[in-house]
């Protein structure tokens, strides 16, 4: 379960992006917050990070090459993958079914978003 500090944290970068979209269709689908430990990170659905990192990558071209359509969603494009990037690029080491999730939130409504097939499937 994710820390109250990471939700807090995801909270605000969700009020961050609303002000900044202002409503309008811009404002991105989903958001999430990940940690291990002390890394922190959050991040919100969009193209496939550049840079991603190897073993991030290797586990996601498993389900289709990255960009295209996988089980249920694009494959790469998802908050789970931005935010876990992050921390992975910060710590090579920590292996990839260790990352904690906050639930993933719309934005624009707050309201949790149930994980895609991909996520569940790379992430459990």
């Amino acid at each position: 379960m994710a820390s109250a500090a990471l939700n807090r944290r995801l909270n605000k970068y969700s009020e961050k992006l609303f002000t900044k979209y202002k409503r309008s269709n811009k404002i991105p689908a989903t958001i999430i917050g990940a940690e291990h430990k002390e890394i922190q990170k959050v991040d919100h659905s969009g193209k496939v990070p550049n840079p991603i990192s190897f073993k991030l990558k290797k586990e996601l071209i498993k389900i289709a090459p990255l960009g295209e359509k996988g089980i249920d969603n694009y494959v790469g494009c998802c908050c789970e993958v931005r935010a876990s990037n992050q921390i992975i690029l910060l710590r090579h080491s920590v292996p990839i079914k260790d990352i904690i999730f906050t639930q993933a939130k719309r934005p624009r409504t707050r309201q949790p978003v149930r994980r895609c097939l991909n996520c569940r499937k790379i992430f459990g």
